[in-house]
Formats: structure tokens, C-alpha cells, sequence
């Protein structure tokens, strides 16, 4: 497996720091991810510098490749990889013949995969790094059942005027469901238990 490349850079100010580590890499803001920190030096006199951990987001995409290939070659898997580099985070798309063991029961194999994969970046570069991994689009596909659930139940609600506790949802989810009915006329919603059988509650709103 390759090693993540990391640059390191030292300045008197953040702007100074960072404003080398573009010239020397020859890039833009938008190309790379960092992690600035102050740091305190001298026991009497003491000074003050900005030390910064800087990485591409070209080198993490061919981290990640490597990483990937590496794992799902131990597990027997001939997979493909979409990779889409956003503002704030990687998005990571897996395709393959064996889908469903990529992605195991209720999405859990592809969560441990994604969680050593973010793992594996921050131990390499110093710098936490939002990797999403999804396997042939599968949590695109069950986010949007969630919120066609949602809506359909608070419709329900609506014309029944009963509450309804949906199954229990990791926090993630939980905030879909909040997200897709806080405009929705007619009900509310709360989060109600404790972790991991926490749920949404939609109930009716008196006019």
C-alpha cells in the first residue's frame, strides 16, 4: 500500500504558511486539504509560529485507489471506483458483481470500510478528512426511501391526526427525516429513546 504524501510548513503567521505551501505546490486552495496550528517555542523568551500539515486532494485520490484496491483484492473483489472531489468532502463510489457483500447487512461492511479508510488518512496525514463511501450508489438510494417515507407518514398524519414513531435510525438519518419535514405543513417531528434504538417521532400540529 503507498504512503499518503504530506507536506509540512512553517511560518509567522497562518496567511504566511499557507500562502508558501501554494507557491511551493504550485496550487490553489481549492486543490489541497490543511490543518494549521499555533505552536509555542521557548521556555523565557517565549515565540510564537504556525506550523501546517498540508496535503492534495490529487495524492488522496490515489491514496484512496490504493487503499481500495488493496482491501477489496484480500476480500476476492473486482470493484471500480468513481471518486468525486467536493468542497468539504471525497465521495467514494464502489461498483462491482458482489454488491451486496460489499455492502453487507443494513450497510455495515461498507461502513467499517469507510471508517478504516478515514482512519488510515488521518493516521497518515495528521489531517481529518470527510471520505464518504458508497457502493453503486446505495445510500443515495436508501436517503431517498427514507424521505418518501417520511413525507407518505406525515401525510398519514396529517389526515389522522395520530402521531407516528418510525423505526429506529442512526443520528444521520434521524436529521433526513427532520430536514425533509421541517417546511411540511401540519406536523412536527422529534427524536425521542436512547442510542442505538433512538427514532423519529412526526406528530400532528394544532391549528
Amino acid at each position: 500500500m503507498q504512503k499518503l504524501k504530506k507536506h509540512s510548513y512553517e511560518g509567522r503567521s497562518e496567511n504566511e504558511v499557507i500562502s508558501n505551501a501554494l507557491n511551493d505546490l504550485n496550487a490553489s486552495t481549492e486543490e489541497l486539504y490543511y490543518d494549521v496550528k499555533e505552536v509555542i517555542t521557548g521556555s523565557i523568551f517565549k515565540s510564537k509560529k504556525y506550523v501546517a500539515s498540508v496535503i492534495l486532494k490529487n495524492d488522496i485520490v490515489d491514496y484512496i485507489k490504493s487503499y481500495l484496491k488493496d482491501i477489496t483484492d484480500l476480500m476476492g473483489l473486482n470493484v471500480e471506483l468513481e471518486i468525486q472531489k467536493r468542497e468539504n468532502y471525497i465521495k467514494v463510489n464502489m461498483i462491482s458483481d458482489s454488491n451486496a457483500i460489499l455492502i453487507g447487512k443494513n450497510g455495515r461492511t461498507m461502513k467499517s470500510l469507510q471508517d478504516l479508510l478515514r482512519q488510515s488518512i488521518q493516521v497518515q496525514s495528521g489531517i481529518r478528512i470527510n471520505v464518504i463511501l458508497d457502493t453503486n450508489d446505495y445510500k443515495e438510494k436508501q436517503q431517498r426511501n427514507i424521505e418518501r417515507l417520511a413525507v407518505k407518514l406525515a401525510k398519514d398524519v396529517v389526515k389522522t391526526k395520530i402521531e407516528v414513531k418510525m423505526d429506529r435510525m442512526n443520528s444521520f438519518e434521524r436529521r433526513l427525516v427532520h430536514n425533509k419535514l421541517s417546511s411540511f405543513k401540519g406536523v412536527t417531528t422529534e427524536s425521542v429513546g436512547e442510542e442505538p434504538n433512538r427514532c423519529v417521532v412526526i406528530k400532528p400540529v394544532e391549528k
